[in-house]
């Protein structure tokens, strides 16, 4: 009886939404989004550390239970006979406020700066800038992901920096705050690969070089075969379209900008633009030695993770990016 009384309802549920307007459904799932209960940082890291389940000193899968400190579970390894918990030698290992960190990631899916970041969760600014460092080191450097489709790429450059360092190491005299570069040469310059497909998702590597090399190493392998590949004229991607026996649609002609209605680099060029924009502006300028995080963030950013995605991201947990 009481199965058939549940099956009517939901049919009058089922009824009145199909009836609403789209703008109507909206605020219905914003409501319901509303009612849903978050999921406690701790449960949320819990199951990341149950999937590989082993010991961060030694490797091991005999672990045992062993106590608790406060509410966090402990572990002691058979093997190595160390104990730890479900943070040690991860990027959270001896941070402290767990309880803040939610908030925290919440400033980063909003893209805060740090002074932003640690008004609002009442920190100090130092722990901003360590909190949003060690939040984005698990995923710096992983480009791991396939593109597909219709690819976009190009390069970009942004000027070396070592912002923030009491000494400088680069033997030249200091540029300017705020002068722009000498773009006739790549000296100083760091190169940035940075592809995307028509399905979000998104690779930015830094190269060591703007070689062909260095561009085949960083950027062939995440091509799925047989997909369509957009650059500029550049010769690099040339070698590469046809080892992934790829479609290749050059835009060399800066007169033409779209080949088949279909085929451009608008996407990438935009994406860039955005980058750009936002480290040289919003950020006023980021040292080198963390321009990896900043793009493993823009990633994260361009994906719209959550703020819970952006803590399982922190902890090291796979993320798959794009539609």
């Amino acid at each position: 009886m009481r199965t058939k009384s549940f099956v009517s309802k939901l049919n009058q549920i089922t009824y009145a939404l199909l009836s609403m307007t789209p703008a109507q459904r909206e605020v219905v799932h914003q409501s319901i989004q509303a009612l849903d209960t978050e999921i406690p940082t701790d449960e949320l890291i819990q199951p990341l550390f149950d999937i590989l389940s082993q010991c961060p000193h030694c490797h091991s899968t005999q672990l045992k239970k062993w106590g608790k400190a406060g509410a966090i579970q402990r572990y002691r390894c058979n093997g190595c006979c160390k104990t730890f918990n479900n943070k040690t030698k991860t990027p959270f290992a001896k941070l402290h406020k767990c309880h803040i960190w939610e908030a925290y990631a919440h400033c980063m899916e909003l893209k805060l700066t740090l002074r932003q970041a640690a008004s609002e969760c009442g920190i100090n600014l130092k722990t901003a800038f360590l909190w949003r460092h060690r939040f984005l080191m698990a995923q710096a450097g992983k480009n791991d992901d396939k593109l597909s489709g219709i690819i976009e790429v190009d390069e970009f450059f942004l000027a070396y920096s070592e912002k923030g360092s009491k000494t400088i190491t680069l033997p030249k005299k200091a540029r300017k705050r705020g002068s722009a570069i000498d773009k006739r040469t790549k000296e100083g310059q760091v190169a940035i690969l940075l592809s995307i497909d028509r399905s979000n998702h998104m690779i930015n590597p830094i190269l060591s070089a703007d070689t062909t090399t260095e561009i085949a190493a960083n950027f062939a392998a995440n091509i799925v075969d047989n997909s369509v590949l957009c650059s500029d004229g550049s010769w690099a991607y040339v070698a590469i379209a046809k080892e992934k026996n790829c479609d290749h649609k050059r835009l060399i002609n800066n007169k033409i900008r779209v080949v088949d209605k279909a085929y451009h680099i608008q996407t990438v060029n935009g994406a860039i633009a955005h980058f750009k924009s936002w480290v040289n502006g919003k950020m006023k300028g980021v040292a080198t030695k963390y321009l990896s995080n900043y793009l493993a963030w823009f990633r994260e950013s361009n994906a719209k993770l959550d703020k819970q995605q952006i803590l399982a991201a922190a902890y090291g947990g796979q993320q798959h990016y794009g539609t």
